[in-house]
């Protein structure tokens, strides 16, 4: 398949976001990386924004596949924890894309109608696959598969994006100790144990 100028664009346009940051992304610098004037680009994309969708939608394709291949982990636990590090590995990696693809990208999860089982988040489809063998293994209690998906999902990016702000003063090897204890804590419950009685004191 011959390789388009579309596809060209996108990726001269990824290529500015993984280097330089969202802000980098203009119509105009693209235009001049991709080799093609500033008013052609509109021409294949008529916006920034229908330019950055197309920059999430592709990684997100690859992204999705790539996942599709892992291998599978012995338990669901465990396939929780690689998928957790699959996350972290994209979010700590190439934060500019994370963030492309979390918040900043004009896509279906902004829709308030949007649904969690219409397959279009790699993420939350691994995290909910696991929860539901998990579940049929008895390893975890019945539940609303893709509620607790969406619970998971979400405490993982609400981590990121404090960490990614800076708000959390920890370094990469340090947040990624936290996101794991955060997660068993999550499965586990937070379970502390009880206080000890106070005795009573012995009269003489």
């Amino acid at each position: 398949m011959a390789y388009s100028t579309a596809a060209r664009i996108a990726d001269e346009a990824r290529a500015l976001l993984l280097a330089e940051g969202l802000e980098a992304v203009s119509m105009r610098r693209v235009a001049s990386a991709a080799g093609i004037t500033a008013m052609a680009i509109y021409r294949h994309y008529p916006s920034r924004e229908a330019l950055l969708g197309a920059v999430a939608d592709q990684a997100r394709a690859e992204i999705t596949e790539r996942w599709r291949h892992r291998p599978r982990q012995a338990t669901p636990r465990a396939e929780l924890r690689s998928t957790l590090n699959a996350v972290l590995d994209l979010a700590l990696g190439q934060p500019a894309l994370y963030s492309l693809l979390t918040t900043d990208s004009p896509s279906d999860s902004a829709d308030l109608n949007w649904d969690p089982r219409a397959g279009k988040s790699p993420v939350l489809d691994a995290v909910a696959a696991a929860i539901d063998e998990g579940m049929d293994d008895g390893d975890f209690p019945p539940d609303d598969v893709w509620q607790v998906a969406v619970t998971i999902v979400g405490m993982l990016h609400g981590l990121i994006s404090l960490h990614h702000a800076g708000q959390l003063g920890l370094s990469d090897p340090e947040f990624r100790v936290l996101c794991g204890t955060s997660m068993t804590r999550l499965l586990d419950g937070v379970a502390p144990q009880p206080a000890a009685e106070p005795v009573e004191p012995v009269a003489p």
